[in-house]
């Protein structure tokens, strides 16, 4: 397992060092699998260190890898919805602002 782990890391570096665009990812773009992978391992590493920071009582450290955990995490497991899936759902809140507006007029004495 230690030998995949570093394995992984060199893979990873090589693969850093290839890449010429730093430009950072926002929450409207899709990861490819290699950043998905990459943030679920990073995700993985970041829980375990926090695991062993907290059993020593570290907590000062502890906070800062349970920050690291969470986005590496939400990177991992992000969900892309489809601008229509958007437009849809925000149709239906203004459906329903209306239809709760109608009900309070009915409702008045």
């Amino acid at each position: 397992m230690a030998n995949d782990a570093v394995r992984y890391l060199n893979e990873g570096a090589v693969h850093a060092r290839e890449e010429t665009d730093y430009t950072t990812i926002d929450s409207s773009q899709m990861l490819n699998q290699k950043q998905r992978e990459t943030a679920q391992y990073v995700s993985d590493m970041a829980l375990e260190l926090r695991n062993l920071a907290r059993s020593a009582k570290l907590y000062q450290v502890m906070v800062p890898l349970e920050y690291a955990y969470y986005e590496a995490y939400s990177m991992a497991n992000r969900v892309h919805v489809p601008q229509g899936e958007i437009d849809h759902i925000r149709d239906l809140e203004k459906a329903s602002a209306e239809s709760e507006a109608d009900q309070e007029i009915r409702q008045r004495p």
